[in-house]
């Protein structure tokens, strides 16, 4: 059995060997069929058919021709951001090294 996760990236390390990314950042813009995502390294367009209502997210993306569909949001709004990034530097130490 094949399994496919989304590998955490920030927006400025995409790549196009990318074929699922979880990004995570706040929204600034938002339109008809899709958001801008700002993770503080990049803005980018994600494309999502449904309606966000979370300032601060991870998405979960397929990129498809180029572009980046989320399949799946997850709101971390409640988040502690100080928390979180102290945690991501420690994950990035480990497996980033």
């Amino acid at each position: 059995m094949f399994v496919t996760h989304y590998k955490p990236k920030k927006i400025s390390q995409l790549s196009t060997k990318d074929s699922k990314v979880a990004l995570t950042g706040s929204i600034i813009q938002r339109k008809e069929n899709s958001f801008i995502l700002d993770d503080g390294t990049a803005r980018t367009e994600i494309f999502f058919d449904g309606n966000v209502e979370a300032k601060f997210i991870r998405a979960f993306c397929s990129i498809v021709e180029e572009k980046l569909k989320a399949d799946l949001i997850q709101s971390l709004d409640s988040l502690d951001l100080n928390l979180f990034k102290k945690v991501e530097e420690l994950y990035n130490k480990v497996f980033y090294v």
